[in-house]
Order: C-alpha cells, then sequence, then structure tokens
C-alpha cells in the first residue's frame, strides 16, 4: 500500500516543516492494487448533444465545466468534441496514470502550443532529453538546495515593499494579483540570474504573458487554430516570442562573459556543468529554453497559490487571525531566517489548503502509447487522457464538506489520514513538479512577511471565479487595499 508520510515540522532539520509525500511514487512497474472494499467503476459516454453542451461548457472554463462533468456521471468521463479524450479523477486511477504505469503515458501533443515559446524546455520535452535535463537541474531544487535562495527570497519581499506597497499604504486598492505575479518574478530572475534581471523584468513578463495566452487559446480549439496561422494573436506571439529569446540570451551572454563556478546564481552553476565526458552540459541555446521554462514555472503559479490565499482569507476571518498569531509569535516582526519556516505549520496548512482548493494547475493531459487496462476501463493506444487535480481536490469521497476552506485538513495530526493521490498540487511521480520544494519555501516567507506587517482588505466582497488557461487565474482581479498592521 503506498504510504502517506509526514516529513520535518517543528524540531526538524528540513526546511518545509510538515509537508505530503509519497513513498516511493518514482518506480513504474506495480499494478493497481486489488486489496480493500471493491467498487465499480464505469466509462461514461457522453450523447451527442450533451457532448456539444460540454464542449461549449469547457471553452467558457474547462476547470468548473470538468468538475459539474464528474460530478454528473463519475469518476470515468469519454468526450469526443472537439477530439477523444478520458478524463479520469479517482485517486486510484491518478496513481495508474502518473505512477504505476506512467512510462505508458507521456505527455500529450497539448504541450506542443508551448514549443514555439519554450523550444525542448524541460516544461516541453520528453524521453531522453527530459532525463537529461532533469538530472542537471534537479540538484538545484532538492530539499536542501532550496535554502540557499532564502536570502534572494527574503531581500526581494523587502524591496517589494519598499518599492511598491509602502508607498502604496491608505492608498488605492491594488490587483493583488498583478503584485504577485511582479513579486514571483522578481525572485525567480534572481534566484536565476543574480544580475541585471529587474530591468527586464517587466517586459519578460508581458512577453510571457502574451505567448503564454495566445498558446492557451491554440489548445481550447483543439487544434483548430494552428500556431502557423497568420492571426492577429499568432503574430503578436511570435513578436513576444523573439523578443523575450532575444532578452533571455543577451541575459545569459553577459553571464557568460562575468560569470564564475563560485557565484551564487543558479545561471551561473549551469553555464559551468559538465556532462559524464567533461564538456559544457548545456550550449546557450540549450541554456535559453531551460531559463525561459524555469521562468514561466516557477513565477506564474506561485504567485497564483498567493493570490488565491489572500481571497480564500479575506473571506475567513478566523483562520487570518489564526495566521497573524503564528507569525507573530515565531517571528516577532523580523523577517523569516532558515530556523523560523519549520515553525510557520499553521502558514504552510493555509497554503495547502489553498492549493486544494485552487491547485495552480487544473488538469493535465497524457497519451497512451500502449492500450492499458484498469478497474474494467480499456484504454486503446493513442488515446488522450487528461488528469483533472481540480476535480480530484474536490471529491466529497476523500473530502469533507469539499468546498469549504478548512486548513485544519492538513494538520500534522491529521495528514496521515489523507488518500494517497487524491492531493496532487504539483503533481507526483517522475514528472512531478521538479521546483516543489522551492515554491513552498517562497510561498511560506512571502505569506508570512506580508501578513506580519500588512493587513489587505477587498474592496468589494463579490465572489471571483476561476479563469483556467493552461494554471487556474481569477476571473477578475482581486483588489485590494493595503495598510499597515499594527
Amino acid at each position: 500500500m503506498t504510504r502517506v508520510t509526514v516529513a520535518g515540522g517543528p524540531g526538524s532539520r528540513g526546511w518545509s516543516g510538515t509537508r505530503v509525500s509519497f513513498a516511493a511514487v518514482d518506480e513504474p512497474g506495480d499494478e493497481i492494487e486489488e486489496g480493500g472494499p471493491r467498487r465499480r467503476f464505469e466509462l461514461r459516454r457522453l450523447g451527442w448533444i450533451a457532448e456539444v453542451r460540454q464542449f461549449a461548457a469547457m471553452a467558457r472554463n474547462y476547470a468548473e465545466a470538468s468538475l459539474v462533468a464528474h460530478r454528473t456521471h463519475g469518476d470515468i468521463v469519454l468526450t469526443r468534441i472537439p477530439e477523444t479524450i478520458v478524463g479520469f479523477v479517482h485517486p486510484r486511477h491518478v496513481r495508474r496514470i502518473v505512477r504505476t504505469n506512467v512510462l505508458n503515458y507521456p505527455k500529450s501533443d497539448d504541450y506542443d502550443s508551448l514549443r514555439p515559446l519554450l523550444g525542448e524546455g524541460i516544461f516541453v520535452s520528453e524521453g531522453d532529453v527530459w532525463t537529461r535535463q532533469r538530472r542537471l537541474l534537479a540538484p538545484e531544487f532538492r530539499v536542501g538546495a532550496a535554502t540557499r535562495y532564502l536570502d534572494v527570497i527574503v531581500g526581494d519581499v523587502e524591496n517589494f515593499f519598499a518599492e511598491l506597497w509602502e508607498p502604496a499604504v491608505g492608498g488605492a486598492a491594488r490587483d493583488i494579483g498583478h503584485d504577485m505575479m511582479r513579486l514571483t518574478l522578481w525572485i525567480i530572475g534572481d534566484a536565476i540570474f543574480a544580475r541585471d534581471f529587474r530591468g527586464q523584468a517587466d517586459a519578460i513578463g508581458r512577453d510571457l504573458e502574451t505567448c503564454l495566452a495566445q498558446a492557451t487559446l491554440q489548445l481550447i480549439t483543439g487544434g483548430l487554430l494552428r500556431p502557423w496561422m497568420p492571426t492577429p494573436g499568432n503574430l503578436r506571439a511570435r513578436r513576444a516570442g523573439r523578443a523575450l529569446d532575444a532578452t533571455v540570451m543577451g541575459l545569459i551572454a553577459s553571464a557568460r562573459a562575468s560569470a564564475r563556478a563560485s557565484d551564487g546564481d543558479m545561471l551561473s552553476r549551469l553555464l559551468f556543468s559538465t556532462d559524464t565526458g567533461g564538456h559544457p552540459a548545456m550550449n546557450d541555446r540549450e541554456l535559453a529554453d531551460q531559463v525561459k521554462s524555469l521562468i514561466l514555472a516557477g513565477h506564474e503559479t506561485t504567485s497564483l497559490v498567493l493570490t488565491w490565499t489572500f481571497y480564500l482569507l479575506a473571506g475567513a476571518p478566523e483562520v487570518l487571525a489564526r495566521l497573524v498569531e503564528e507569525v507573530t509569535r515565531v517571528l516577532g516582526g523580523r523577517a523569516p531566517g532558515a530556523e523560523d519556516v519549520p515553525r510557520l505549520v499553521y502558514t504552510r496548512m493555509v497554503l495547502l489548503e489553498a492549493m486544494r482548493l485552487y491547485p495552480p494547475v487544473p488538469a493535465v493531459t497524457r497519451t497512451a502509447k500502449n492500450g492499458d487496462e484498469f478497474d474494467g476501463v480499456k484504454i486503446a493506444a493513442g488515446t488522450k487522457v487528461a488528469i483533472l487535480p481540480y476535480v480530484t481536490h474536490r471529491l466529497a469521497e476523500f473530502w469533507a464538506d469539499p468546498d469549504a476552506f478548512d486548513p485544519e485538513r492538513f494538520a500534522p495530526d491529521r495528514i496521515d489520514g489523507l488518500e494517497p493521490f487524491a492531493y496532487l498540487p504539483f503533481l507526483l511521480g517522475r514528472r512531478a513538479c521538479l521546483g516543489e520544494h522551492f515554491a513552498m519555501l517562497e510561498s511560506v516567507v512571502a505569506l508570512a512577511m506580508i501578513v506580519s506587517r500588512y493587513r489587505l482588505t477587498r474592496v468589494d466582497e463579490r465572489k471571483i471565479d476561476t479563469r483556467p488557461i493552461s494554471t487556474l487565474r481569477l476571473a477578475r482581479p482581486l483588489m485590494m487595499r493595503v495598510e499597515r498592521r499594527g
């Protein structure tokens, strides 16, 4: 039986404190376990009228449409417009796809829309190319390595306060999502480059946004909009992609001219990394693809986690009060040090629950290389399958009152009771998010520093819906006033 384990906690030497981990999630080969209570799974095919309605709903908001479809039709739903895809939400089936038969389910062609932007970066690569990239990049993001970036994170948060929020205290409401996007872009940029980045950050953010929005539009049209088509949106994306590439290549050239292996930034270490034959591990083109992938994945998702967290806290004053109490007690008004982070237990619980309700990546797709059969469901070779964290995280079978915001679900004394593979904000298995530990460190530190110093107040109480692209964005800005606490 796959075990849920708890790593860290108060007194732990690890930076992350209590966190969810799954034993042996990286080894493919074992089968779906047959023990435990048996239940019947059925693949549901929609009728054609329902298919058309579902396609229209998916085009508007695929996360919410998937949630409705699975609550209506069950754990496994097959749709055929604009292409055949089988959606899986039950943890047993998630486990099958991401762990026990993972080699049969490589990334689907949905990721091809990002190739003009990311080239052969780790976010879109597969096979031997991906394995080599993962091996080169993994040392930068292991648990022990994440602490090397703590000073960068704290410094960028302090600069963010001084430049953006202190002048805004008591003034007009701010777009918190936009602010968090800028903060996390500064952090990942300074972690990678540690030089010349701040002046380029706004342009990089704009170009990334343009390219990502168009790639998402290409994706949701099911292949009807192709990257080569000379539409206004495609042409804008090409120009933005060329500008982004030139900026990143310029930063790499600057680093190559002055970097030393002993420098503290990620790019310098990658520049001096070598393969087993002693040759440079990556040329500048390969480095640029990796850097763009890391910037995209490293700031968009974390900014959304923080923004959704502030949205939820605004509607849960008792949770906010307990969070402020912990941060005040642990930090006493100072910036977090490495010894403080494991003690911010409730801070972490709040973030974990925010990611349950609003996982930064609401869905991922894979394609079956060979035919597969499990729990009575047959998957033909070439079939596209979807894993839907947004739905899995709201299954009443595994989460009591699943739509409620309740950080106590992740209390240290309850976390052992979580169903394996029912919680996957960073995915699981071989393709789990490389930057999970960096992202959690960044989120915990940023959230703690913000609530320690500032009180954020919404200007209206209306619900904000989701707007999924490749990530789970807010449908409209979260506008809040910034005031000093105390």
